[in-house]
């Protein structure tokens, strides 16, 4: 702009009348030239603003029943150091209370020139959940979707999680990774599988890409280095010890999704295959580290206002390697499925499920931890972002010895309302 008008300064210097028609077209000339040149540094501008994060997420709270044993063994605490547990009697605890939980979300995206779209989301804990108490941030990872799919980097679950089909449930509690554990609590010693897909590596760094769905068809897998679960990475590179445990060295989980509606119904199945090396020998534990695998697979069939459907779950490893998780994860070697119906119209909705896990007791060879839960639910949309709901369920936590104290059972209901923003 500068160089334009020191030229138009030269040139008039020279001319001693200017055209009227002349004079009008430079002015013409110049004030086009000017806006061209601050559209251009307006676009350049905002594309060169910063991710703008959006908030979301969502709030529970529910009265809460329950009756459960008062003479079972619960494992209070366990010193990590010396692989000792120390256990307590539930003894008197409250039949009535008032739960919830909470998380609040923040996400942004941008675009750039070639289409690819990279994005940000934080999950910040905001409830009562137990299992989250410790710590403030959940998940909190980038995406970087394009025309060859979409790449997942940071601390969140694998793509088994994320695209395994199990039973349809409308439960807000929930039928895998259940909440009725905080109500009916899991005896000592007791060896399950709490999901019918893998989640051994739980929140946690790693790396995973899903593709576009072509024909009905999508893949996901996710590479998981050893780091501890729910984002704590270690401080450096060398494997923790000891009372700073580090469950597995490397995993990898891959899963295949199905899905396509069919007219008078529709269908979505899934299967996924999962492998951890553990970390026995690097935490002072056994020298066996024979690799843990799974084996998963779903299905769901809509008609109409009914989803029926049901999935199953197998997890192979060796005996030492189930007594070393037992304390730091749910996770056994042994099967769990599921089954449910759901049925919805209008605001309405409601679901029937079973779950059951059948595990390796870690005490006695041959011997089976069964956990079964029957849950029914009911909910109902006043508004948009907003429903009440129902859960009733029944627990039973079958030990594989005899001994009573490690067996706990009884029926549980939690009636509350929903909020998602």
């Amino acid at each position: 702009m500068k160089k334009f008008l020191f030229l138009s300064s030269v040139l008039s210097s020279f001319v001693l009348i200017q055209p009227a028609v002349a004079q009008q077209t430079s002015t013409e000339t110049s004030q086009a030239t000017t806006q061209q040149k601050t559209s251009q540094k307006t676009e350049i501008e905002l594309f060169d603003q910063p991710i703008e994060l959006q908030i979301g997420g969502y709030m529970s709270w529910y009265a809460a029943y329950a009756n459960q044993k008062k003479n079972s063994l619960i494992m209070e605490s366990f010193d990590a150091d010396t692989f000792t547990p120390f256990y307590n009697n539930i003894g008197k605890y409250n039949n009535f209370d008032i739960m919830g939980d909470a998380e609040i979300y923040f996400s942004g995206s941008t675009t750039l020139e070639n289409g690819v779209k990279i994005g940000a989301m934080v999950q910040l804990e905001a409830g009562t959940d137990s299992d989250t108490s410790n710590h403030t941030i959940d998940e909190t990872y980038m995406t970087i979707d394009s025309g060859i799919g979409r790449i997942i980097l940071g601390n969140v679950k694998n793509v088994s999680y994320q695209m395994a089909v199990t039973s349809p449930t409308i439960s807000t509690l929930g039928l895998q990774e259940t909440d009725f554990r905080r109500l009916v609590m899991v005896p000592a010693d007791f060896a399950y599988n709490k999901a019918t897909y893998s989640l051994l590596d739980d929140i946690s760094t790693k790396l995973s890409y899903i593709t576009p769905t072509v024909s009905g068809f999508t893949f996901g897998v996710s590479l998981m280095p050893g780091n501890k679960k729910k984002g704590k990475d270690a401080n450096d590179l060398l494997t923790p010890y000891r009372g700073d445990i580090k469950l597995f060295k490397y995993g990898v989980d891959a899963t295949a999704l199905y899905q396509h509606d069919f007219g008078k119904f529709d269908i979505e199945t899934s299967a996924s295959y999962t492998m951890y090396k553990p970390n026995l020998r690097a935490n002072g534990f056994m020298d066996e580290e024979k690799e843990i695998r799974s084996y998963g697979a779903g299905i769901n069939i809509g008609f109409g206002n009914w989803t029926v459907g049901g999935s199953f779950l197998y997890t192979n490893m060796s005996h030492e390697t189930n007594v070393f998780l037992l304390p730091f994860a749910d996770v056994a070697k042994g099967a769990s499925w599921d089954v449910g119906v759901e049925y919805s119209a209008g605001p309405f909705a409601a679901s029937a499920n079973i779950f059951q896990s059948r595990a390796d007791n870690i005490n006695i060879d041959g011997k089976k931890d069964i956990f079964t839960m029957y849950l029914l639910s009911g909910k109902y949309k006043i508004l948009a972002g907003i429903d009440t709901f129902i859960d009733i369920a029944y627990v039973n936590y079958k030990s594989g010895t005899n001994n009573p104290q490690l067996d706990n059972k009884g029926p549980a209901v939690a009636i509350g309302m929903n909020l998602n923003f």
